[in-house]
């Protein structure tokens, strides 16, 4: 039994004229991520103000060369906002976490690709990204000074988005029949340094190295659940090689999914898939499809987990680092076979 979602060109937007959601998957980027023009997303009409209170939206990278794995993320959930780096050394299994809770106010995201920015912006905490689509580059900055007993951390890094070299997903996904949200995922070679504590200096070559962005904004339900694993790196042959893989609460996820492995630029496109812990967050975690074109088993190293239950805003958050061992396969059936192969999951929940 065989699977494939076609991917077309995107529209000109997310929303149309008509103020009704462009629903499907993509293989280019919008020029316009104009959520807020979404005509009555929920049942009573609301001025801008209104569903832009909310419209969750982020910007997270996930970067690294096999060796060390990091991930930025700028996220306003706008009763809730935060800013995050974290690096962790693979081989030492030693883990800086660097995470700020902030106003909402105190954080720019990005709307779209096309010469826009992500920041935050405080005394001993920057982070910056420059999404230069037009030029196929995403720009990454960081800069964390004095922050606990962590060390301080300066980088900057490059991902080479080029449209000729490597295919993103980009998904507009129905939660309901006009309220929906929006995702532009793409893996891609990446260079650049990071600075750990003026000691240390770690070169990222793009031959070895690669970033995933997640470039996101929705109408997410109330409570919001979803399961998601992602992973980069290169094969033994040297081709490189990412996935992502997501269970979400989208309506039709036969049609509307974003799950799909990228093999040398390529991305084929993959079904629904369902994540099983028979043993717990921190043992195994067993991810498959009804099509058997994706059979793996990740296996946490390191755990992050958040529990806060305070009247009526609740969050379960469970996100370990860790290797996945299996295979997806392509469009046509053909195996790829997945060993060691780093990166993270979450299982989350949020009511707020």
């Amino acid at each position: 039994m065989s699977y494939q979602r076609i991917l077309s060109p995107s529209p000109e937007a997310v929303v149309n004229k008509q103020g009704q959601f462009n629903y499907g998957c993509y293989n280019s980027a919008f020029r316009q991520v104009n959520l807020l023009d979404a005509h009555r997303p929920y049942t009573i009409p609301l001025p801008k103000s209104a569903k832009n209170m909310q419209l969750r939206e982020w910007q997270a990278f996930q970067l690294g060369n096999g060796e060390y794995f990091m991930m930025m993320a700028i996220y306003n959930a706008k009763k809730l906002a935060l800013v995050q780096f974290i690096v962790y050394h693979i081989p030492s299994q030693q883990k800086f976490h660097y995470e700020k809770k902030v106003a909402p106010w105190q954080l720019q995201v990005a709307n779209g690709l096309w010469n826009t920015h992500s920041s935050h912006t405080s005394s001993n905490f920057k982070l910056k990204a420059h999404n230069d689509l037009a030029n196929g580059k995403i720009h990454l900055k960081v800069d964390i000074q004095n922050f606990g007993e962590l060390p301080n951390i300066k980088g900057q890094f490059t991902g080479f988005h080029d449209n000729t070299q490597v295919q993103p997903m980009v998904v507009c996904m129905p939660f309901a029949r006009n309220r929906g949200m929006y995702s532009h995922k793409c893996l891609m070679p990446m260079q650049g340094e990071l600075h750990i504590d003026q000691q240390k200096t770690i070169t990222f070559a793009p031959e070895k190295s690669s970033l995933i962005i997640d470039d996101h904004k929705g109408y997410y339900p109330f409570p919001t659940r979803y399961d998601w694993v992602t992973a980069f790196g290169h094969l033994t042959n040297g081709q490189r090689i990412g996935f992502n893989l997501t269970a979400n609460q989208v309506l039709f996820p036969k049609t509307y999914n974003e799950n799909g492995l990228w093999l040398d630029g390529h991305l084929y496109t993959l079904p629904p898939i369902e994540v099983k812990r028979p043993s717990g967050y921190q043992q195994d975690w067993c991810i498959s499809d009804s099509y058997g074109m994706v059979d793996l088993v990740f296996t946490p190293v390191v755990h992050t987990a958040v529990d806060i239950n305070a009247l009526i805003f609740r969050s379960k958050y469970q996100g370990p680092y860790g290797f996945f061992e299996g295979f997806i396969c392509k469009n046509n059936g053909e195996k790829v076979l997945i060993e060691r192969l780093f990166g993270m999951g979450e299982d989350f929940y949020l009511r707020v």
